[in-house]
């Protein structure tokens, strides 16, 4: 990881830091279980598996890892839903801060998070944020939404847009500056997710997205160029120093996703936003290194919440004990 500068900052920052309490969910397969491992191992985090117990042991047997030393979670049911179900209530009580997917689908996963007896949503919607180290950039950039929403409304952004700046408020960005995506740098009839841009840019004016300079609609290439933008007449804060990419639609952020790995390689890390909690949901295909600093953001995502958490006192003015949180930072 020593070759993904931006990325290393954050991993120097969840150093000092203690590991995260996380569930890992329904982990039957090799990657799964490698990857609490190695957190475990790296400090990052503090693994409880949740699943089918014989089953994972048979897993980790067959894979040649000693996971003695990681609790286990028995489901009795096997069914991955069963697994969703029990780490949502997990961390609802505050025995884990975060989750992460194991060998289940995002539908048994998210499902019991977002349902609203869950205790776990918030009054967004959840969605989906990559943070790229990508080689001659200046600095990491945050992309959204290429893997949860796929033809977000205007409410729907409004929501992703304010994921992504907590999410780069938590990693250090003390004002975020975030580029509205469009084929266009305008408005433009031709292109209705212009006209979405015009009243996100509108709301943000109306200071709708606090601590963050929000403009759009910009073209991919204006938002990453401040000469570009320039050589277009285009006046902008952000271009040439953007630190949010909002896509249109998830088609259009993962075109931007590809095309920019493509080019040039690079460290693309996601973590799914808007719940009380981070939750890590790594593709089937996706490298260890990917699942590792997937975690490190969740952890930083935590740490955050936890600075804006006013810490109880009695009235004595000490602080009192709180079991839940004893239990997250063990």
């Amino acid at each position: 990881m020593a070759l993904r500068p931006h990325f290393q900052k954050l991993v120097e920052r969840v150093r000092r830091g203690p590991p995260l309490a996380a569930a890992v969910v329904y982990p039957c397969d090799r990657e799964s279980l490698q990857m609490a491992l190695s957190g475990a191992f790296a400090g990052y985090l503090n693994p409880t598996l949740v699943g089918p117990e014989a089953r994972i042991r048979d897993v980790a047997g067959k894979s040649g890892l000693d996971i003695s030393r990681l609790p286990v979670i028995d489901c009795a049911d096997d069914a991955p839903r069963a697994a969703g179900e029990r780490a949502a209530a997990l961390a609802r009580s505050g025995h884990v801060a975060a989750l992460i997917k194991g060998s289940l689908s995002n539908e048994d996963l998210l499902g019991p998070v977002a349902d609203a007896a869950s205790g776990l949503r918030t009054e967004r919607r959840l969605s989906h944020a990559f943070f790229l180290d990508l080689p001659g950039q200046p600095r990491g950039l945050l992309l959204a939404d290429a893997h949860m929403n796929v033809t977000p409304n205007l409410a729907a952004k409004r929501d992703i847009v304010q994921n992504t700046i907590q999410l780069a408020i938590a990693l250090g960005i003390s004002t975020p500056n975030v580029a509205l995506l469009a084929a266009m740098d305008g408005p433009a009839p031709a292109f209705p997710s212009t006209a979405d841009a015009v009243a996100l840019k509108a709301m943000a004016m109306q200071g709708m997205f606090r601590g963050a300079v929000v403009e759009g609609p910009l073209a991919p290439d204006s938002a990453l160029s401040a000469e570009t933008a320039l050589a277009r007449g285009i006046k902008s804060e952000v271009a040439g120093h953007v630190d949010v990419l909002i896509g249109p639609s998830m088609e259009s952020a993962l075109m931007v996703l590809r095309t920019m790995l493509a080019m040039g390689g690079g460290l693309a890390a996601g973590i799914v936003l808007g719940a009380r909690i981070p939750i890590v949901a790594p593709g089937r295909h996706d490298s260890m290194e990917v699942r590792m600093a997937s975690c490190v953001l969740a952890s930083l995502v935590m740490a955050a919440a936890a600075e804006a958490t006013p810490v109880p006192v009695d009235v004595t003015g000490s602080p009192l004990a709180n079991d839940a949180g004893a239990r997250v930072a063990a």
